[in-house]
C-alpha cells in the first residue's frame, strides 16, 4: 500500500506541474486566436497595418481578460476609427482597456483628413 501511495506522489511530481502548464497553454492559445480576430477587423477596417498596438491578456480563473489598444502620442483618432471593428470582436469575459499615447511625447501634424495617401515611389 505504501508502495502505491510513493508512486502516486512521485507521479504528481511530474504529471501536477505538466498539467498546469498544458492548461496555461491552451489559455494562451485561446488569447492568441483572440487578438489574431480583432487585428485583422481592426486592419480590415483600417485598409492596412497602422500604429495602433493590441495585446490580450488571457483570462484565469473567475478573472477576466484584458484587450488593450493603445496608439502613439497623436495617433488617437486610429482607435476611432477602428472602434465599430473592435467592439464587435470583444468577446464576452473579457475587458476592454484603450491607451492613448503619453502627452509628453512628440505629436503627429497630420489629421485624418479623409484623403488617401500618395505613394513614395
Amino acid at each position: 500500500m505504501t508502495g502505491i501511495i510513493a508512486a502516486f506522489l512521485a507521479s504528481l511530481l511530474f504529471l501536477g506541474p505538466l498539467g498546469w502548464r498544458v492548461w496555461l497553454d491552451k489559455k494562451r492559445d485561446e488569447a492568441d486566436a483572440i487578438e489574431a480576430d480583432i487585428r485583422a477587423a481592426v486592419n480590415h477596417r483600417l485598409q492596412g497595418e497602422s500604429l495602433l498596438s493590441l495585446r490580450v491578456t488571457p483570462r484565469y480563473f473567475g478573472r477576466p481578460g484584458r484587450i488593450e489598444l493603445s496608439a502613439p502620442a497623436g495617433y488617437e483618432w486610429l482607435i476611432d476609427a477602428a472602434w465599430p471593428a473592435l467592439s464587435r470582436g470583444v468577446p464576452p469575459g473579457y475587458d476592454l482597456v484603450l491607451q492613448p499615447g503619453h502627452s509628453d511625447a512628440p505629436r503627429s501634424t497630420h489629421a485624418p483628413d479623409g484623403h488617401e495617401l500618395s505613394r513614395a515611389a
